[in-house]
């Protein structure tokens, strides 16, 4: 029987140890499992005898220097550890590398690598259980950032109402890429950070506290996303990058010598985000979320919670007569050099934006035709 080292295999050191994981290993989704097996340089040699479809026995030749039993004890213990498939076995690897051949280990690792979290529930022993671990790692992340010593621009709060008919507003959300060039109203960009970001309750929370709850869904009432608005045509607020304080409803200034140049930049050059009235940038204080949920599936829930605001955002937007864009395509690190964070505690994740649109706005196809007839 022919044997080929795992393709779907993840090394790295932990704790002084090396340590290989088959990240697409199926796993219990009731209690915690570590797939993670430690290796030595000599292991690591050994595996890489079968990086192709192997005959055990012809490693034996290559390796004189080595008893020919001991040898035949490792293959088998690391064939055991599945860090070497049969050709059944390898079925499944081969599955995976026909179907995402386009995208690389990284993608594979993170998709497969968050599967199957174990879920703890209402269960009052395993909430307070887990609730014990957080609290001993300190004080609960700060529900609201601010940044206190930056001048701040305090938005109204007398809000534009939403009144058109939820149906009118799903069918008229589309993504524009071009406007007028008319600024965005001060009642316009209020209405629409408050109804996306802004605080609509408060509970409590227990263990963690008081919590806000918006108008998107957020992974147990964590919210950690961030919102910073490029102002680039707006009545009212100088042009300049903020950070948009959801407690004070206020917007403040972090570089007010951002521009369209700059949003050019970071945005590939994509002109929906140049001649926007505003965009906003999304980021995700890992923390928030981090301080409860300590399993990796955690960057899952963040990324979707970006998606839910996105989503929002584009509905208020359309229900205030704005036509909103998104778009995964900016330059992450020099976004978040922009911004001022780390890229670490907090983290860039998604561009979105919006302006008074100058195409239609009635929810048909903007720069499509619509399909009239099967192709």
């Amino acid at each position: 029987m022919k044997l080929r080292r795992t393709r779907s295999l993840i090394g790295y050191w932990h704790e002084g140890e090396f340590v290989l994981e088959d990240y697409l290993t199926t796993k219990s989704s009731d209690v915690e499992e570590d797939n993670a097996v430690v290796i030595d340089e000599t292991a690591l040699l050994l595996l890489h005898r079968f990086d192709d479809w192997t005959d055990p026995e012809s490693v034996l030749d290559a390796l004189p220097d080595y008893d020919p039993e001991s040898v035949r004890e490792a293959i088998g213990a690391l064939a055991e550890a599945g860090l070497l498939h049969t050709p059944e076995q390898a079925q499944r690897e081969d599955h995976l590398a026909e179907e995402w051949a386009n995208w690389n280990e990284e993608a594979r690792f993170f998709h497969f690598g968050t599967k199957d979290a174990v879920y703890i529930g209402d269960d009052d022993e395993h909430r307070t259980a887990a609730a014990a671990v957080a609290l001993e790692s300190g004080p609960p992340p700060a529900v609201f950032k601010s940044y206190p010593d930056a001048p701040r621009v305090r938005l109204p709060r007398a809000f534009l109402p939403l009144r058109r008919d939820f149906d009118d507003v799903l069918l008229a959300r589309r993504t524009h890429r071009e406007f007028t060039g008319d600024p965005v109203t001060l009642r316009e960009l209020a209405t629409v950070l408050h109804y996306t970001f802004g605080p609509m309750y408060f509970v409590d929370a227990r263990e963690y506290g008081t919590l806000m709850m918006r108008t998107s869904p957020g992974g147990g009432a964590r919210h950690e996303i961030e919102a910073y608005v490029g102002v680039l045509n707006v009545e009212g607020v100088a042009p300049g990058l903020y950070h948009y304080n959801v407690e004070q409803h206020a917007l403040e200034l972090v570089d007010p010598d951002f521009t369209a140049q700059d949003v050019d930049r970071l945005g590939f050059g994509q002109q929906m985000a140049v001649t926007a009235g505003f965009v906003t940038f999304l980021t995700a204080l890992v923390s928030r979320a981090a301080y409860k949920y300590r399993h990796p599936r955690t960057l899952r829930m963040i990324l979707l919670d970006a998606g839910h605001l996105a989503q929002t955002f584009a509905l208020v937007s359309t229900a205030t007569g704005l036509g909103p864009f998104q778009t995964a395509a900016f330059r992450d690190s020099e976004v978040e050099a922009a911004l001022g964070i780390d890229g670490i505690s907090e983290t860039a994740l998604y561009l979105i934006g919006a302006g008074h649109p100058s195409g239609p706005v009635d929810g048909h196809p903007i720069d499509m035709s619509v399909a009239a007839a099967p192709r």
